[in-house]
């Protein structure tokens, strides 16, 4: 595969998970936003490498005044902000979940369980810089006011991401085997 189609494919998954990561819904009272929904599903589906250029690209684009964080936000203020712990760990975290999702054949269940984990180390840095910035948050209403939204996304994903990778064409399939070797 030359530079060009990989700089391209870049280009449109970045694009993607511009599009779809502001994204929040309410589903009746659990709110359930998109971002760790795409940021995750892309490395699922095209690897560690990509996991972690895309987790880069996305605060980048976002500290840069374009509104592709959660809720349709941006601007340097909310990587040093209360989610700041959230934000910064996308990148390290999307690695992950391509890392693990690399090492067995796909399939939904495996998928779950990885997304699962990603989503509590998430928590881990958010809830940190969450206590130290905010006075009187309080961190365990939080996680369960956040929880069934993170079942869904990991639900959801899973099963998304496996059925990609098992019914992708093999010229498809061909060409993710080598953006996650080469990139």
């Amino acid at each position: 595969m030359n530079l060009g189609n990989k700089v391209l494919t870049i280009i449109l998954i970045q694009l993607l998970i511009c599009l779809i990561a502001p994204i929040g819904l309410s589903i009746g009272m659990i709110p359930v936003t998109l971002q760790t929904f795409i940021l995750f599903l892309i490395p699922l589906i095209f690897g560690k490498n990509i996991g972690l250029i895309s987790g880069v690209l996305y605060l980048i684009i976002g500290a840069s005044g374009i509104p592709v964080f959660g809720a349709y936000t941006s601007g340097i203020e909310k990587l040093i902000g209360p989610t700041a712990g959230f934000l910064l760990a996308f990148p390290l975290i999307s690695w992950y979940v391509g890392w693990a999702g690399e090492k067995k054949e796909p399939n939904f269940f495996f998928h779950m369980i990885i997304l699962f984990r990603a989503h509590l180390l998430l928590l881990i840095p958010g809830f940190i810089v969450l206590y130290y910035s905010l006075e009187g948050v309080k961190i365990w209403e939080t996680f369960v006011r956040l929880l069934p939204g993170l079942l869904i996304k990991t639900i959801v994903g899973g099963v998304l991401s496996a059925y990609i990778l098992n019914h992708l064409p093999k010229k498809a399939s061909e060409f993710l085997s080598s953006l996650k070797t080469t990139v």
